[in-house]
């Protein structure tokens, strides 16, 4: 694509943020909302989220055009696996056109559990400046959808805004850190840290495998990793060395 392309893709890209309504919120978060907004309406998709990620496991999502793309973004989190998860490790485009008959295995508990959603094709883009990453743009389609040429530079274009607003935010912080509205999203998660911790004391094991025994128990349990969290938290359940309360 010459510069003269590219530049206009860009120029599409902030005017569809632009075009979008404002949410009840402000900063950086509204911001990212209305981009997710923007390229669902600009790529005719199901929606969109952001979701902001360290390699320390620490993960929210930021952003979503919808609650329905803010439960499919929050999914990966508590199955641990997913295509913004790969696309964050790997630093590069995940592209499923289409999910059912997903070959390889691919995300078994991710892939069930987001059909029933009505998830057909996801993309996930990673946002990310060198080797430095600070998220995922995920889009979600309700029918199975290939990306042509033209469509793929947009949604890049999309996410190099995303990554922009990100470290905007933090580039105009007095202490440097992300915008206020951002770590009260990954604050959240703070009640399935305590979790994890307690689990690990309990069971005797590494952090890591204490929250895939917690994950694993939402999974068969077919819970929210957050409602599970609050009820070991809570003392209402305590996880056994196979995994399972009780």
């Amino acid at each position: 694509m010459c510069p003269q392309e590219q530049q206009g893709v860009r120029d599409w890209a902030v005017s569809m943020v632009h075009q979008q309504p404002s949410s009840d919120g402000r900063g950086v978060a509204d911001q990212l909302h209305r981009l997710c907004c923007a390229v669902a309406v600009g790529l005719h998709l199901k929606g969109a989220a952001v979701t902001v990620k360290s390699f320390d496991g620490s993960e929210a999502v930021a952003a979503a055009s919808d609650a329905t793309s803010r439960r499919l973004a929050e999914l990966e989190f508590s199955v641990g696996e997913g295509p913004s998860h790969d696309a964050f490790v790997q630093g590069r485009p995940v592209i499923v056109s289409e999910l059912r008959g997903l070959k390889g295995g691919g995300w078994p508990g991710y892939t069930s559990a987001s059909q029933a959603e009505g998830l057909s094709a996801v993309f996930a883009f990673p946002l990310q400046l060198g080797a430095s990453r600070f998220g995922v743009l995920s889009l979600f389609a309700d029918a199975p959808r290939r990306l042509d040429r033209d469509e793929m530079a947009r949604c890049l274009a999309m996410s190099e805004l995303a990554t922009e607003l990100l470290l905007v935010s933090s580039a105009s912080s007095p202490d440097g850190e992300i915008d206020p509205d951002l770590k009260s999203a990954l604050s959240f998660r703070s009640e399935i840290y305590q979790a994890q911790g307690m689990v690990m004391a309990a069971l005797g094991i590494p952090l890591t495998e204490a929250l895939a025994r917690m994950r694993a128990h939402a999974f068969v349990a077919e819970r929210h990793l957050i409602d599970v969290s609050a009820d070991i938290v809570e003392g209402r359940l305590q996880l056994t060395q196979d995994g399972q309360g009780p």
